[in-house]
């Protein structure tokens, strides 16, 4: 099911539907046809900041290191609910994230408020 709504999202993106023209969402069309993708998707336990987006990273990079595949391209989804918004602190963990496992390769990422999320879920496509 998650695999679905992140293809839905990418291919909404990617026929420009939203303002995001100056990030060349088509790039990543690709996802579509793709053969050799995987989906990944936590919600934290926890709704303290900082904490909750590490928590969730940490799952991410565990899921990652278990299939123990080099991924080339990678999309994050990252939602909250707005009574809880995301804080300039809370990105550090995604900073370190992407310093480990994204490196030189590409990611593109966004950011999505949801009223019916109580805490913050990440869903991460990699694609080969």
């Amino acid at each position: 099911m998650e695999k679905e709504k992140a293809f839905q999202i990418l291919s909404e993106l990617a026929k420009n539907k939203y303002p995001m023209n100056n990030l060349g969402m088509e790039d990543y069309g690709y996802l579509m046809s793709e053969h050799e993708v995987e989906c990944f998707s936590h919600t934290s336990l926890t709704n303290e900041n900082v904490v909750r987006i590490k928590e969730v990273m940490n799952k991410l990079g565990k899921d990652l290191i278990n299939l123990g595949k080099d991924y080339e391209r990678f999309v994050m989804i990252i939602e909250y609910n707005s009574q809880n918004e995301l804080m300039m602190n809370e990105m550090e963990p995604i900073h370190e994230f992407c310093e480990e496992f994204v490196k030189d390769k590409k990611l593109c990422w966004g950011l999505s408020q949801h009223d019916d999320i109580d805490r913050v879920k990440i869903t991460l496509v990699a694609s080969r």
